[in-house]
Parts: C-alpha cells; sequence; structure tokens
C-alpha cells in the first residue's frame, strides 16, 4: 500500500474521536448560562436593522394605524411596542384614510370598542419583522380586534438584557398597561376582554403570564399558542443545531445522560405547568412540516391539558379532518374548550397569519 494512502488510513482512525471531542465540546460550552442565553434569546438579530419603529407604515401596516409606545416595568427597564387599531375602529375615522395619526385618547378609547390581542413574538428579530407584521395585519384586520405587539426587553429598542424572569415581568407589565385603559374605556370586566397569543419563545411567556394572572384571579378572554414547546429543557433534548447536528440524542446511550444535562437549562419556560394553572379557553397551532419546534410538543400539552397529574378527566373530545389543510381536535375539560390544530404545512413562521387558523382564534376567543 502506497505511504500516502497509509497515513489517511491513519488519520481517518481518529475521526472518530475527534468528532465525539467537538461534540463533548458544544455540551459544555450549553452548560454555561451566558452561552445558553443567546442561543434561547438570539436578541442580538435586531432584524430588520435600523428598523424605523416609530414609522410603522414603512413595514406594511395602513397609515396612522399604528402607534408607536414606550413603556417602563417595574425594575426600570424600557420597552418599545405597537399599538395597531381594529379595522372598524379605523375605518370609522372621518376623514378616511386619516391624514394624520390620531392622538392617544383616540387610541385609548379604541381599547373599549374591541377586544385585544397581546401577541408575544419568538426569539431573534423584531417587532417589525416581516412574517410578525403580516399577523399583526391579519389580526387586526380579519379578527378586528387591538393588537399589541412588544420587544421584549434586550429586543428591538427595548432596554435591559433578556431572562425569563425578565420577560414574565415585561409581559405583566404590558398586561397592567392594557387592562388599566381597558377599564377606562369599557364596562365589561377586563380579563375577558384581553387575549394571550404567543408564537415559539413567545409560548413559553404567554403561558407564564396565564399562569401568574390565574394565581391572582384573572384568566385571559383566550390563549393561542403557534407553535409551542412543553419546556426549554424537553425542547433542547430534541433539538438539532442548525438543523444538522443532534444537540443531546447522542447522549440516549448513557443512561441519566440526558437528564443531567437539563438540569444544567437556566431558562426553563416550563409551559406544561404553567398552562395547568389557567382556566382559559385554549388553542393549540402546529404544524407537521415545523423544522424548529417538533410537532410532538403540541400533541404532549393537549394531552396533558386533558389529564393532569396523569388522570383523564372526564372530557368531550370530537376531532375533525380537512384533507390538503389538517386535523382540528375539539376537547371541552372541566368546562374548558381547547382545540389543537394538527397542520399539513406551513413550517414554523407562516401558520400564525394563515386564514383558517386565524378562524380558529376568532372562534377560540369568540371574536
Amino acid at each position: 500500500m502506497h505511504s500516502s494512502a497509509r497515513r489517511l488510513l491513519v488519520r481517518a482512525q481518529y475521526l472518530p474521536l475527534a468528532l465525539a471531542a467537538v461534540y463533548a465540546l458544544i455540551l459544555l460550552v450549553f452548560t454555561v448560562p451566558a452561552v445558553q442565553d443567546e442561543f434561547v434569546f438570539l436578541q442580538r438579530l435586531r432584524l430588520p436593522l435600523a428598523a424605523k419603529y416609530d414609522n410603522p407604515e414603512h413595514y406594511g401596516l395602513a397609515p396612522y394605524k399604528t402607534r408607536n409606545l414606550r413603556i417602563e416595568t417595574p425594575d426600570g427597564e424600557v420597552l418599545g411596542l405597537w399599538h395597531i387599531l381594529p379595522q372598524s375602529v379605523y375605518i370609522a375615522q372621518d376623514p378616511f384614510p386619516p391624514s394624520m395619526r390620531p392622538r392617544d385618547s383616540f387610541f385609548d378609547k379604541a381599547f373599549g370598542s374591541r377586544p385585544t390581542i397581546l401577541y408575544f413574538h419568538g426569539n431573534a428579530a423584531t417587532r417589525a419583522a416581516s412574517h410578525r407584521v403580516r399577523t399583526y395585519i391579519e389580526m387586526s384586520s380579519r379578527l378586528d380586534v387591538n393588537v399589541i405587539a412588544v420587544d421584549y426587553r434586550g429586543f428591538g429598542d427595548s432596554t435591559g438584557t433578556p431572562s425569563q424572569q425578565g420577560l414574565v415581568i415585561d409581559a405583566r407589565t404590558v398586561w397592567d398597561w392594557v387592562q388599566a385603559r381597558v377599564e377606562r374605556a369599557s364596562i365589561k370586566p377586563a380579563d375577558q376582554q384581553i387575549m394571550l397569543v404567543g408564537h415559539s419563545l413567545g409560548t413559553g411567556v404567554a403561558s407564564a403570564l396565564a399562569a401568574e394572572l390565574a394565581d391572582g384571579g384573572l384568566h385571559p378572554r383566550a390563549i393561542a399558542l403557534i407553535a409551542p414547546f412543553t419546556s426549554i429543557p424537553d425542547l433542547l433534548s430534541s433539538l438539532w443545531l442548525f438543523g444538522i447536528i443532534p444537540l443531546l440524542t447522542p447522549l440516549k446511550a448513557i443512561p441519566g445522560a440526558i437528564d443531567y444535562f437539563k438540569t444544567h437549562v437556566v431558562q426553563r419556560f416550563n409551559s406544561s405547568e404553567a398552562l395547568s394553572r389557567t382556566t382559559s379557553p385554549m388553542l393549540l397551532l402546529h404544524s407537521f412540516d415545523d423544522p424548529i419546534i417538533p410537532h410532538y410538543h403540541s400533541v404532549n400539552l393537549f394531552q396533558q391539558l386533558n389529564s393532569p397529574n396523569g388522570t383523564q378527566l372526564e372530557s368531550s373530545i370530537r376531532d375533525f379532518s380537512y384533507p390538503g389543510w389538517g386535523r382540528v381536535t375539539y376537547a371541552e375539560v372541566a368546562d374548558r374548550e381547547v382545540v389543537f390544530w394538527e397542520g399539513e404545512s406551513g413550517g414554523h413562521n407562516s401558520l400564525g397569519h394563515s386564514e383558517g387558523t386565524m378562524d380558529l382564534m376568532a372562534w377560540i376567543g369568540k371574536l
């Protein structure tokens, strides 16, 4: 055998060892809390670049339909958010289209005219990201609701550094801000006028907020979770980095290894536990082809909502199949509606603004 070929064979023998070393290094790096935070939140990807938050029309929203706001949290951070008017309120202006942005008092009065959706986005990018703006447009127009789209601390033009505790504080701050205005503009109970919608990471935020509100006797009008997960540790155990590197799957060969690694996860967002504490009607939306969060996370959430503490509650379950679109499973559990849509397509970012899923949001929120 040629000497160069022998050298290649010798080197090839060390390839598995080198790959194992790289994998071990990746795992070691992921045990560092700061690295985990960067990966979970990806807040430094502030797309679009140099966003014009005070000019939402630049991103496709109708002229003067949206106001840009900044509100302060109890711990001193400042959050950037948009308030988009319901379509019926917007087109009722005289003259129409409006020649200038309405006063804040006009926007505040809109909270008494139609329900409000608090929208909590996923990781990376900002409230001006194109797929998120499409969602606001569909919600405000098709559902005819107020939409509040907030950038968490560290995202967009908001101050601070993200953490699970911080994001929940941000969500509660936005809830309190809206609740105060709903109470001034409407005679109906404020919590029954506010619906929570979360996407991806935002489903963990919405779930945690719902649990905190439930502990205080408040239950939102409805909760819609788009591509949710059971918890961050569970998500990491099934995650493929960049779609090609399994993060924890190889550890299945070592008894207890995955569970040990999961104990080092700092940002946990345990949606399964949080959702068990609220009685709000709930909608789960997930597509089979989601490349980021596996569809079975929603399957597990749906099963857990129907069987809290491992005990099957008496429930009425109906299943509807729509070839080419997906399957809708409807359950009434302990006087609460839980609806689960399993889509044949939609990926991770597109299903939140499609017509069919908007109709399901209207159904669960009685909009």
